[in-house]
């Protein structure tokens, strides 16, 4: 059985608030005090080095917690985009992050959120989600047999998205949208004492998430100019940026690549603020009870982090990209053919990358990540 004393901290890491500089010991904290209730980011002192092998374990000085085996996450496959007659690039690079466990990035963040919820103390703990991240949560609730133990949120349009059944996760349906289920669940975890997650403000999830970036890096010999990412929360997104910035910081790339959140055009809140420059999202930007072929994105208010969001874009001269449903359903049926498994929301960073192509905001020698989510699951 795994307790906190076999989870061990990385002695370099602290926390730092995004708005207002406060530092604070590595704890289960997630939020700043001392200001607006500011974003706490994981910083490092000293020097990181990525080791040789595969899985979380190269990245150990990386991340606020020792990989451990229990919680294994193997590389996954970075594969070639060649099809001229979608898109004539030579530089796109798809990471297919439907190849993990639970068929989607976000098993790497369960792979660090679980144990760091362990490590402080939390066995019970409420999250909620369009799917990707409960269902990781699930997994690892069945996996450790009682171990921890899930509330898990869903509105009853995504129910079909939660892929783990589990004695030990108890499924809480909705029918509300996604940010309003968001609210119940913070609400019930207040009313019944439990632990309330965190979403994006967790900074062990996007932690976890960040290494996927980091290994597509490694994989394209830390040549990479422009990053794709289908964004909700932006919870990959945010871990990616600062992946890349830790990679800057030790010599492993020369420069941050830009990076590029992208959105559907039936719910675009961050694409229709972004491009209004906006500094926080407005009302005529929210989508309520949004619709798409990307499910696992139709968040229609993101308030809470879109200014953390628009900072990373404006920082890394990025910028936001909302594909229509038209073009969404050509990268998905194009991905298929080539053989590399993608979810409809994944599809969306080829549909973007092959607009900006198009554009000439990428030109022909520049090298594209594509972080291709999700598999083929629904």
């Amino acid at each position: 059985m795994l307790t906190p004393g076999h989870i061990e901290a990385n002695s370099m890491a602290h926390l730092q608030c995004a708005v207002c500089g406060k530092e604070y010991p590595l704890e289960l904290r997630y939020r700043c005090q001392s200001c607006d209730g500011g974003v706490l980011n994981v910083v490092y002192r000293g020097n990181q080095k990525v080791e040789s092998g595969s899985g979380l374990q190269r990245f150990k000085d990386f991340v606020p917690i020792k990989p451990l085996p229990e919680f294994y996450c193997p590389e996954t496959p970075l594969i070639r985009f060649d099809n001229a007659q979608y898109v004539d690039h030579d530089g796109i690079y798809c990471k297919v992050e439907g190849a993990l466990a639970t068929g989607n990035t976000k098993y790497r963040q369960s792979c660090m959120a679980t144990p760091g919820l362990l490590w402080g103390g939390v066995k019970e703990f409420v999250v909620s989600s369009t799917g990707n991240s409960s269902s990781s949560f699930m997994y690892w609730a069945k996996e450790l047999e009682g171990q921890i133990r899930v509330h898990v949120f869903v509105p009853s349009t995504h129910r079909h998205r939660l892929k783990f059944q589990s004695p030990y996760a108890t499924i809480h349906e909705t029918d509300v949208d996604f940010v309003e289920t968001g609210k119940l669940a913070k609400d019930y975890a207040q009313d019944h004492n439990l632990f309330w997650e965190g979403g994006f403000f967790n900074f062990f999830r996007r932690e976890g998430l960040k290494t996927g970036y980091m290994e597509g890096a490694t994989q394209m010999d830390f040549q990479v100019d422009v990053v794709f990412q289908p964004i909700s929360s932006g919870m990959g997104f945010y871990g990616g940026y600062f992946g890349f910035k830790q990679l800057l910081a030790n010599g492993y790339i020369k420069k941050m690549p830009r990076f590029v959140g992208v959105q559907q055009d039936t719910c675009a809140p961050v694409y229709t603020a972004f491009h209004a420059n906006r500094e926080q999202i407005a009302d005529e930007d929210i989508i309520r009870n949004p619709t798409g072929k990307a499910e696992a994105i139709l968040r229609g208010n993101p308030t809470a982090t879109y200014s953390y969001l628009r900072d990373l874009i404006l920082d890394t001269q990025g910028t936001v990209v909302a594909p229509t449903q038209a073009e969404l359903l050509k990268s998905y049926e194009v991905l298929q053919q080539a053989g590399i498994s993608a979810c409809h929301t994944g599809a969306l960073s080829l549909a973007a990358c092959k607009k900006l192509i198009l554009d000439g905001w990428i030109s022909p020698e520049e090298k594209c990540l594509l972080m291709v989510t999700g598999g083929r699951m629904y």
